[in-house]
């Protein structure tokens, strides 16, 4: 396991491919908003904060700031433990007591105290990391995130493990274009991934797709079509093929 300083040094060197891979480290004390943890157990500032996510997309559906927020919070999740893991073969691991959103920033950002990175041999085969990536992200984080956002709004399980794939996908897709050298992997992290549960089933990946790791087309909608003016997304299952 890496020290926190050694910790901090790979998310130093992955915080300018861009806004969502970066995650500011800081003493937790100097923040009074409530961690990761506090939000997964049922924090009351998480259904004042889709509340405020509704107002500002315009919706008086609750459920659809719930899946929108919940498509963001999932690519927040996903951006640095992807990003270690491609480029130093490591995952990276954010402690959900010692980790916090900032709620009232423009898109979320990530706050941290406790971050450290697993050594796994940095075997060259980065398919091989995809279960402890899905233990770092789907299990540690995106599960009891799940829980908590389906206790405030009625949301189908599938609908939001869709948007977790739709958020990976989304993610490895920026890696690639930042670093073009990662493409190739990327895609095998995406095989990889999607073929552990829960998000087994999310979608299809066709990785000759023209950009990479492939063309992903979810099996459900995030209700983004919903939003006054939105529209549909480009991997959204609602789009006619």
């Amino acid at each position: 396991m890496a020290e926190p300083s050694e910790a901090r040094e790979l998310l130093s060197a992955i915080a300018g491919i861009g806004p969502y891979f970066a995650l500011t480290v800081e003493s937790r004390e100097e923040s009074a908003d409530p961690s990761l943890a506090q939000l997964y157990a049922g924090h009351p500032a998480l259904r004042a904060h889709l509340a405020r996510v509704a107002e500002r997309l315009g919706t008086s559906e609750l459920r659809v700031a719930g899946s929108i927020f919940f498509q963001g919070m999932a690519a927040r999740l996903w951006s640095p433990v992807l990003a270690v893991a491609l480029l130093d073969r490591r995952v990276l691991v954010l402690d959900a007591a010692l980790t916090w959103p900032d709620l009232a920033a423009p898109g979320v950002p990530l706050r941290t105290a406790g971050a450290s990175a697993a050594d796994s041999g940095r075997s060259p085969d980065i398919a091989a990391l995809a279960p402890e990536v899905a233990d770092a992200t789907v299990t540690a984080h995106l599960t009891p995130l799940l829980d908590a956002v389906r206790r405030e709004v009625r949301l189908p399980d599938a609908l939001l493990w869709g948007n977790a794939a739709s958020a990976l996908l989304g993610t490895l897709g920026v890696l690639a274009r930042a670093r073009p050298a990662l493409a190739e992997p990327a895609a095998a992290l995406a095989v990889a991934l999607l073929g552990l549960p829960p998000l087994d089933g999310t979608g299809t990946l066709d990785p000759a797709g023209e950009d990479a790791p492939g063309r992903f087309v979810r099996s459900t909608c995030c209700l983004y079509y919903r939003v006054p003016g939105g529209g549909f997304c480009g991997d959204c299952a609602l789009l006619p093929r």
